[in-house]
């Protein structure tokens, strides 16, 4: 028997801010969980954090579908016709599909923090969910830096659910893709992130690791 798809993953991203854009992402989240999508969070550019020095402020919504061929006809049908209604002429939302990781993560990969490795968070926490996009110009030196993180996420109690850096598996549905590498990952609470993000470990080891290395943008936003 044939295993199951990857699960595939949504982002919405609506540069800067405008008036309404908070009533806009609520109608694009439940036009997508009415085409079948379960929608992981949504907020306006205000709510969503910028950890990365130079990563731009976005309003965001993230979306996934256990059946991945869906994505493409419920955005082109519904939820792209619905943003350009509403957005400001000059505007072209931001639109990727993006191959997720396994339902079982990956369990002969147990270094990297997947559900394989990692517990899911007791039930009541407001999980957040950190998206990273960029593109590295040293692999070598990212190796390093990955040696750093991925024990600090695990013992933070956060995995990955989208790691995408062969070429396909993230696909623009709007606006523009350039990049090598998206990720996302999730994390018990905000607070969590913030404490991987601006711990001394992180700050002093790991990104000088990166300098010159790469470049990235980092979002972080609530789950709903």
């Amino acid at each position: 028997m044939a295993n199951p798809p990857n699960p595939g993953f949504i982002l919405v991203e609506l540069a800067g801010e405008h008036p309404g854009q908070l009533r806009v992402l609520d109608s694009a989240a439940n036009l997508l969980a009415d085409g079948g999508a379960q929608v992981h969070a949504w907020a306006p550019a205000g709510r969503v954090a910028c950890f990365e020095p130079g990563t731009v402020g976005a309003g965001m919504l993230i979306a996934s579908m256990t059946e991945p061929s869906r994505i493409s006809p419920l955005v082109r049908q519904s939820l792209l016709p619905y943003l350009k209604a509403q957005m400001p002429s000059h505007s072209v939302p931001k639109i990727l599909q993006i191959n997720g990781l396994p339902a079982a993560g990956l369990p002969e990969l147990l270094d990297i923090p997947t559900v394989a490795s990692v517990p899911r968070s007791p039930k009541g926490l407001r999980n957040a969910l950190m998206v990273i996009q960029g593109s590295a110009t040293n692999p070598a030196q990212m190796d390093k830096y990955r040696d750093i993180i991925l024990p600090m996420m695990k013992e933070r109690g956060s995995f990955y659910e989208a790691f995408a850096l062969a070429e396909g598996e993230v696909v623009a549905l709007s606006g523009e893709w350039k990049e090598q590498i998206f990720a996302i990952s999730r994390w018990p609470t905000r607070a969590s992130a913030e404490d991987f993000w601006f711990a001394e470990r992180y700050q002093g080891s790991a990104i000088p690791l990166r300098i010159g290395a790469g470049k990235f943008t980092v979002h972080v936003v609530d789950e709903v």
